[in-house]
């Protein structure tokens, strides 16, 4: 009788690294049972043999749990962990409390936190500040974390002066933090190892006092509070390491903690810029940092003159990637100076817009922009060409496709520019 499973035919070796492929991606939540490599194990009994001798099947696993499922975990993982044999385990852990929590899910929590510190990985946490501060810290490092989430809702520390309880203190490698609303500054945490750092919800006085306690932090993204106060005489002292810095939702707040930040090594930054004065906190930023600006990704306001685009040019010299979102008819002011003035952003090699209006694109604008910065004329001292240029705007109408300014384009890209334009009317740029 034939053989219903032709892969058994097959070396174990190549076996082995076919039931590895089967695996799902590391951001699904595991175990299911219609998942490797549980499927793998239930197929039959040689699959199951097989499954259970790969070590590199169960070297990972992924948990997102609820307080009506926790309490099934610890038989699971009993299971699990030990099929990894000698393999580094890496482990992580979601977990959403709900208003049922009962003090029993509460110590299984504290369980799979202590029993298998050495292997966490990640760990994202949303449960109330008062259960937070309650938990034990694990008798053992957690030797492997390196990223953590917590999501602590809406509740504060009735004591000013008090600290978080310490569990997630001793993590000798954790390097990536992301706080969901709470006293970030209050968290009893390794944070002077920290590299990257999300705040969200946070007020701007919570921020400065978070960033205080990361002097190697290299990347920061922040959502402040739509009721965070605007500018003050507070200032931190320059935080050296600082590369990247994102605002999610900045208009008006964003720039109001640009005031308060000195950052000589920031290579790239994203907000949303509306007025001059805003625009003035970048420039001001730069100037007083200084710092060499990389890529800026920022979101335009409506009403956009060629002041404001004179005021924010000037000063990025050292810009090599700019990405406008939202623009609005009133960009094309900003593409005829980069046109007319080629002194300006010199070092300019990627230019990418994303229209939200329903405009007519001025396809010779774009036309005349690429090629002044494409065929740099001898006495025009430019440092580098402009070599991708991108277009996102599914609503734009598009001229002739015959047209002078479209045939430019299309030269401009055999030429060997790279042209992108996404838009149902723009089909042969796509």
């Amino acid at each position: 009788m034939s053989n219903p499973y032709p892969v058994l035919t097959l070396p174990f070796d190549i076996i082995s690294q076919i039931f590895v492929y089967c695996l799902p991606p590391e951001d699904d939540a595991l175990p299911w049972r219609t998942e490797a490599p549980l499927l793998l194990a239930g197929i039959c009994r040689d699959w199951r043999d097989v499954a259970l001798t790969v070590h590199e099947l169960w070297n990972t696993i992924h948990l997102s749990l609820r307080p009506r499922s926790i309490l099934k975990v610890a038989p699971l993982l009993k299971f699990w962990v030990p099929r990894a044999g000698n393999l580094p385990l890496s482990m992580s852990l979601v977990y959403k409390s709900e208003g049922s929590d009962t003090a029993a899910a509460t110590r299984t929590l504290e369980e799979l936190l202590d029993v298998y510190a050495p292997h966490w990985s990640s760990i994202e946490l949303k449960i109330p500040l008062p259960t937070l501060i309650g938990l034990s810290p694990p008798e053992e490092d957690l030797a492997s974390l390196r990223k953590l989430v917590l999501d602590l809702g809406a509740g504060w520390l009735t004591n000013r002066d008090k600290q978080l309880g310490d569990v997630f203190s001793k993590a000798p490698k954790m390097c990536e933090l992301h706080i969901i609303s709470g006293p970030s500054a209050k968290l009893a945490l390794p944070w002077e190892q920290l590299t990257t750092l999300r705040l969200d919800n946070a007020s701007r006085a919570e921020c400065l006092r978070t960033l205080a306690l990361v002097p190697k932090l290299v990347n920061f993204t922040v959502t402040l509070w739509a009721g965070s106060p605007g500018v003050s005489g507070s200032v931190l002292p320059p935080l050296s390491r600082l590369k990247s810095l994102t605002f999610t939702l900045s208009h008006t707040r964003g720039p109001a903690l640009l005031h308060s930040l000195t950052l000589p090594a920031l290579h790239h930054l994203a907000l949303e810029l509306q007025s001059l004065p805003e625009i003035t906190s970048v420039t001001s930023l730069i100037t007083r940092s200084p710092c060499f600006l990389r890529r800026l990704s920022v979101r335009m306001g409506l009403g956009w003159t060629a002041d404001y685009f004179m005021q924010l040019f000037v000063t990025l010299d050292s810009l090599e990637e700019l990405e406008i979102k939202k623009a609005s008819q009133s960009l094309d002011t900003g593409l005829g100076l980069l046109k007319v003035q080629p002194h300006l952003l010199p070092n300019l090699r990627s230019l990418s817009v994303e229209r939200t209006f329903h405009v007519r694109e001025n396809a010779e604008l774009l036309a005349d922009l690429l090629e002044s910065r494409w065929n740099i004329p001898a006495t025009v001292s430019l440092p580098v060409q402009l070599k991708s240029f991108r277009l996102d705007s599914p609503l734009t109408e598009a001229p002739d496709a015959d047209s002078r300014a479209v045939l430019r384009l299309a030269r401009l890209r055999a030429e060997g520019m790279k042209i992108q334009i996404r838009s149902s009317f723009w089909s042969w740029f796509y």
